[in-house]
């Protein structure tokens, strides 16, 4: 039938649809996978680049400690020469390259790419499903039409069989009489076409002078 040959096509999409929406959802995982890996890679570069607080205080005490005016200039530039070339924590920190947001947003907009054609291919499966199973609702509702109107059917030729069955039972009936009937009347005819012999103790007829 053509409803059961749409609903065998529709179960083959929502497969189909069911296994790429499979797909979607895994490679979305990996995605997440992949942001969260470059997430605390960058974290662990910005704890590596940066400096120890603490340290560059010791530095600066050590170093701005005066003994003479000569070693003060001295230690003033060489302690200029250091911060120069290390310089503060927030200089640091500032100086480093920002983290790069390009492979985030690639791996963002493919996510959100992947989540929206998981999106549709489970609205697509879902409609696919309403249509199968109003086409099962039809085809149900068909296949109870067809056995009520087959029952209907069935019993109005076994009424009619019935009906003839009866009528050949009353002409058998009447055949029968009939022929009883005839029975009887031939017997009557013979009865009558029959000669009947004269009684003994009858008197003959007087003879003639």
């Amino acid at each position: 039938m053509a409803a059961q040959r749409k609903i065998a096509e529709l179960e083959a999409q929502v497969e189909i649809l069911k296994e790429k929406a499979t797909a979607a959802v895994d490679k979305a995982a990996d995605y997440e996978d992949q942001l969260r890996t470059l997430k605390n890679g960058q974290n662990s570069l910005l704890g590596a680049n940066a400096l120890d607080p603490q340290s560059l205080t010791g530095l600066s005490n050590e170093d701005v400690r005066p003994s003479t005016a000569n070693s003060l200039s001295a230690k003033t530039s060489r302690f200029s020469f250091l911060t120069g070339r290390r310089g503060s924590p927030a200089q640091n920190l500032s100086s480093v390259p920002p983290p790069s947001t390009l492979a985030d947003t690639e791996l963002l907009e493919q996510l959100a790419q992947e989540r929206a054609l998981r999106a549709k291919a489970e609205e697509k499966a879902r409609k696919v499903d309403s249509e199968i199973e109003e086409l099962s609702v039809q085809l149900f509702s068909q296949a109870n039409e067809m056995v009520a109107a087959e029952r209907k059917a069935r019993a109005k030729l076994e009424a009619r069989v019935e009906q003839l069955e009866q009528k050949d039972k009353d002409k058998m009936a009447r055949l029968e009489r009939l022929e009883k009937a005839v029975t009887r009347i031939d017997r009557v005819k013979a009865m009558l076409a029959a000669p009947t012999p004269a009684p003994s103790g009858s008197l003959s007829p007087p003879r003639k002078r």
